[in-house]
């Protein structure tokens, strides 16, 4: 059987698709019903610092001992396991837990569209996404570091320090200045933007070891003969005052303002209805902004959260690479561990959520198992 290129690129499409369906299925069956915002408030529904470090240090608890039980830990390595891996997770944890309860935060402070959830699938969600931005770049004093391509205030979890950050030393608060220097990480400090920076620089022309300097006094005869007349002179464009076709006649008009807008090449509906989409983005703006003052007014623990967006930072530049890498992977199995206990099944057993999906799609499943073997042997 014969592959052409049009039915490669449907084939690829269809195991994107089936892909896609498999990871909402499993988000679905890893806690997207189960919502832990009853384990972080009190009876009235507010948010309760003790509750969710609590439940933080059972989650990581639970980890820990499966960890042990299975003789994980080696000589050596326990004290740099207990100081990194488990801080960070905790901290992880804690960020996103905390504002997931801050409805339409991310809207607030990013501008962007996202719902805030709190079940356990969003958790994971955000994990991946982070993971997915994770790269390694040349630190300041030489050695390698983590960090997101992007930088740390984009993703969830992390969107509120600018904000946060930006009250707590001007007392104020200005949408349209949050992606600063008050930021986690600014602009000009992303990876991304430094990594094209260093690709951008223009390269110096190659110069000739033992290039011969110009005579001055050759270089100062050329230019006297090749000399023109001063193009501001007065005397070239000014010599009759009343002419009209001197230079100030030419290039002004006394009726027309010196300012040029755009707005005047549009005619007057059109100007009307820019003139009105502007007012509207900017009352957007403005509601957007009394919407975050009153949010960020009203969030409890401002410093704990600036304090714990600080120390991740400073350990995820710091983690050897493999912590990093098993992010994603380390915090399924710890919201996993937590849900099983909760017999919620069948959260702790990824053998028999594939063994649903594959219920479900099994006809699917065995045809991208086919056309996988053939786009295989094509690239052979």
């Amino acid at each position: 059987m014969e592959l052409s290129k049009e039915k490669l690129e449907i084939y690829e499409k269809n195991l994107q698709s089936l892909q896609e369906a498999a990871d909402e299925i499993m988000c679905r069956m890893k806690g997207y019903d189960y919502s832990f915002r009853r384990d972080i408030t009190d009876q009235k529904g507010e948010f309760c610092p003790e509750k969710l470090r609590d439940l933080v240090e059972e989650m990581l608890s639970l980890w820990e001992e499966k960890l042990r039980a299975k003789r994980y830990f080696k000589k050596g390595r326990v004290k740099s396991f207990h100081q990194t891996r488990r801080e960070l997770y905790g901290l992880y944890l804690y960020l996103v837990m905390r504002c997931s309860l801050c409805r339409e935060g991310y809207f607030y402070a990013r501008g962007s569209e996202q719902k805030e959830r709190t079940d356990f699938a969003f958790l994971l969600e955000q994990a991946k996404w982070f993971s997915r931005s994770w790269c390694i770049t040349d630190g300041p004093d030489g050695t390698s570091q983590n960090e997101p391509r992007e930088g740390y205030d984009k993703y969830f979890g992390f969107h509120l320090y600018s904000p946060i950050n930006h009250y707590l030393t001007f007392m104020e608060l200005n949408v349209g200045s949050l992606d600063d220097d008050w930021a986690l990480t600014p602009p000009h400090l992303r990876a991304e933007n430094r990594l094209y920076s260093q690709t951008a620089e223009p390269e110096e022309p190659e110069r000739g070891e033992e290039a011969d300097e110009p005579d001055m006094a050759e270089q100062m005869e050329e230019t006297e003969e090749t000399e023109e007349p001063d193009m501001y002179d007065d005397d070239l464009f000014y010599e009759d005052e009343d002419s009209d076709d001197s230079f100030a006649d030419a290039f002004s008009d006394p009726e027309e303002d010196d300012f040029w807008s755009p707005l005047d090449v549009l005619d007057e509906e059109s100007r009307a209805a820019w003139l009105a989409a502007e007012y509207e983005q900017q009352a957007e703006l403005a509601n957007r902004n009394l919407d975050l003052l009153f949010l960020v007014q009203h969030f409890e623990d401002r410093d704990e959260y600036c304090s714990a967006c600080l120390r991740f930072v400073e350990l995820f530049r710091k983690a050897g690479t493999e912590i990093p890498r098993d992010f994603c992977q380390d915090l399924e199995a710890i919201v996993n561990l937590y849900l099983g206990q909760r017999k919620i099944a069948p959260l702790a057993d990824t053998d028999k959520a594939l063994d649903v999906y594959s219920r479900i799609c099994e006809g699917p499943l065995r045809l991208a198992k086919s056309y996988g073997r053939e786009l295989q042997w094509k690239a052979l």
